[in-house]
């Protein structure tokens, strides 16, 4: 296997000081280095040029794709790679439609990660689970509505933007305004102390609201 440059940004030290000393092991020749916050990312991605970049989709205050799209010249002769813990459908379609080259579980084996990183074609994990018919969001339970003050039209808007839905497609849906929709966003994100998509998400996963 050629030798490789790699980037890996995640917020959490543990999970970055694993998959560098994992992919080491894999492959002596691969030059791998490592950031823990967006800022940091943003500053090696200006002045050095990598192979290969994981990232992850919840960084500090800045989610993966954000991050990716803002370093979009920096990243062009990049393999950009999503490693996250969800494999939500519309984040695979996401991750495709933004032209990423690949999206991996952080549960994925060592196979998989050196495949992602020496494929010339996109690759994502277990891909067959993501051509199946997507769970649809469970209901919010009544007591978690009234923990965090939510209304009910605030209820259905977690589920149509986790869903994948944009501000305009849910204004649409609920026969409202696409300004209405997103001041509703804004109050969500503030109750919830959440600041994109991405974070909504790990918020659901995390407190067990999907089926």
């Amino acid at each position: 296997m050629k030798s490789k440059r790699i980037l890996i940004c995640d917020d959490h030290f543990i999970f970055t000081n694993g998959l560098s000393q994992l992919l080491k092991q894999a492959n002596q020749t691969y030059e791998i280095e490592s950031v823990n916050d967006s800022r940091s990312c943003e500053k090696i991605l200006e002045n050095q040029k990598f192979d290969v970049f994981f990232c992850d989709l919840n960084i500090d205050k800045l989610d993966g794709f954000s991050l990716i799209s803002k370093m979009k010249n920096q990243l062009l002769s990049t393999r950009t790679l999503i490693i996250s813990a969800y494999c939500e459908s519309f984040l695979i379609k996401k991750v495709q439609q933004a032209g990423i080259q690949g999206y991996l579980k952080k549960d994925s084996n060592l196979v998989d990660l050196i495949e992602a990183i020496e494929s010339q074609e996109p690759f994502y994990t277990n891909v067959s689970t993501f051509n199946q018919p997507k769970n649809d969001f469970s209901e919010l339970d009544e007591k978690f509505q009234v923990k965090f003050k939510l209304s009910k039209q605030e209820k259905m808007i977690i589920k149509l933007v986790i869903s994948g839905n944009t501000s305009k497609e849910i204004a649409v849906a609920l026969f409202i305004s696409k300004s209405t929709v997103d001041t509703h966003r804004r109050n969500i994100n503030r109750k919830l102390g959440v600041t994109n998509i991405s974070s909504i998400t790990k918020f659901v996963h995390e407190n067990q609201l999907l089926d």
